[in-house]
């Protein structure tokens, strides 16, 4: 097949029908086929769009040119041609080189004598149609695996629910965590990286049944739909798979290396189960086979849902809990016992997750420390405190809170940058510095840097108040704490030998 394709985005008008006449546009196949569906007369054009030559297509029918799979919608256009109306068909029509093309056929009755003549004007589209496909493929697919992207996901996983109701059997929720790969990307590079989530998408789709629904979601993670199945055993069994795809090398150029996979299963027969309750006891079971050592597949049950905790999972829920605003900021009030009034009060966080319900921060302090999440934390309970203040303070007109006081951590001291950030925010909304009280604890007071001692100093000259937190479950002296810039210090529980 020889020339360009004619689809014209390229300014052609569309075929159109004028008065009971078939305008055909330039560029396009004008042809003429009697009522068996033979081609009595075919334009030049089809030289150029489909490389055969006009005789070679008269006398011959038209269906032997439109592709197998779309002969059907051929005879259905064919057959809804009534009176004056046009019908538009779209089907592949064959070109002399054996390859199919896109076409869009406009046709309708020649004349109203009966004689089933139909007059067509067919258009190549396979631009458009190549154009509508790449559209899709962004829509629905990940960019860099080819696998399907988690809105696909939800709703194969919505569909998969709604056939439980007359299929039965089991339907699995299958989430994937690649073991490790920071590193990889850390150490190797982020073109490494990306060729071992391409190189994994393979593989786990080599594991997959043309039912099965494979998705990435997102950074190393994956996730699968599995249907049709006979019980929890073969979803174990699929899981395990899974995993054992990870654990075969990784060649990507001249490195060689190994990135296991874990996998957490979640299983049911019940079609009124939620879609994301699934995926939620999926990833709560991946997070197991984390903390079980990795490289394994983990299957959830009512143990799981009831269970502590994990440090996996808590952080886990710190990091949702930062993306998605998870962080609740109550106040606790601080009271003058004269006069009874609430002279200011201290902010405390919390954290709203939707499986755990509200977690208090001894669940959580430890490990958003390990993970350096509490810089973070701090940040986000500051801004909602100092916002906080000046509602009370435009609100209340008078019998407001004087002050509210947060906590700051030791990385906090540590950079040059905090004072300003801190007085900046109160600038921002027009409160006093006096109106917060930072607070930090006697441990971490005594481990300042010089430099971290300078911060507190800048704070406190600009009007923000400075104290110590929990005095006395320490060692440290009053006398000792004079040479720290302090405005306040608060009693920690007394400890009775």
């Amino acid at each position: 097949m020889t020339g360009p394709s004619s689809d014209k985005e390229s300014g052609m008008t569309d075929p159109s029908t004028d008065d009971g006449v078939l305008v055909v546009a330039s560029g396009d196949v004008a042809t003429l086929t009697g009522p068996d569906g033979v081609f009595l007369s075919v334009s030049p054009a089809c030289r150029r769009l489909f490389g055969w030559e006009p005789t070679q297509l008269e006398g011959k029918a038209e269906a032997d040119f439109v592709h197998p799979d779309d002969r059907s919608a051929l005879r259905v256009g064919r057959s809804a041609l009534v009176d004056d109306d046009a019908q538009t068909t779209t089907y592949r029509f064959l070109c002399s080189d054996g390859s199919y093309r896109w076409t869009e056929t406009v046709s309708r009755r020649a004349g109203s004598d009966g004689s089933g003549l139909v007059v067509s004007a067919i258009r190549d589209i396979s631009r458009r149609r190549a154009h509508t496909a790449d559209l899709e493929r962004l829509a629905f697919t990940d960019p860099l695996t080819g696998v399907a992207n988690r809105p696909v996901l939800m709703d194969r996983l919505h569909q998969g629910l709604r056939r439980l109701r007359r299929s039965g059997g089991v339907l699995a929720v299958l989430y994937l965590d690649m073991d490790r790969f920071k590193v990889v990307n850390d150490s190797l590079g982020h073109l490494v990286g990306d060729a071992v989530l391409a190189q994994m998408a393979e593989r786990l789709a080599h594991h997959l049944r043309p039912v099965d629904t494979l998705a990435r979601l997102g950074g190393d993670e994956f996730a699968i739909v599995a249907e049709g199945l006979a019980d929890e055993v073969e979803a174990i069994g699929l899981g395990e798979r899974i995993a054992g795809a990870g654990r075969q090398p990784f060649r990507i150029g001249a490195e060689t290396f190994e990135c296991t996979i874990s996998v957490g299963i979640a299983c049911t027969a019940d079609s009124e189960r939620s879609a994301d309750d699934l995926l939620s006891e999926a990833d709560l079971a991946l997070y197991r086979a984390k903390e079980r050592g990795r490289n394994r597949a983990e299957a959830f049950d009512e143990q799981l849902r009831t269970a502590p905790v994990g440090r996996l999972v808590t952080e886990r829920i710190l990091r949702r809990s930062l993306d998605n605003a998870g962080l609740v900021v109550e106040y606790q009030p601080i009271i003058d016992l004269q006069s009874g009034r609430a002279v200011g009060a201290e902010a405390l966080v919390r954290i709203s997750d939707p499986e755990r319900g509200l977690l208090l921060p001894e669940s959580f302090l430890d490990v958003a420390a390990e993970t350096g999440l509490l810089i973070g934390m701090d940040m986000q309970v500051m801004t909602d405190a100092v916002e906080q203040v000046s509602r009370w303070r435009s609100r209340l007109a008078g019998r407001s809170p004087d002050h509210v006081a947060i906590n700051i951590t030791a990385r906090h001291l540590a950079d040059s940058s905090f004072p300003r950030v801190v007085i900046d925010q109160l600038d921002t909304v027009g409160v006093p510095h006096s109106a917060l009280h930072i607070e930090i604890t006697e441990r971490i007071l005594l481990e300042a840097s010089n430099s971290a001692i300078t911060g507190l100093r800048t704070l406190r000259d600009a009007g923000v108040q400075v104290g110590l937190d929990d005095f006395g479950t320490g060692y440290s002296s009053l006398a000792y704490l004079r040479q720290f810039p302090l405005d306040f210090v608060e009693i920690g529980p007394m400890q009775v030998a």
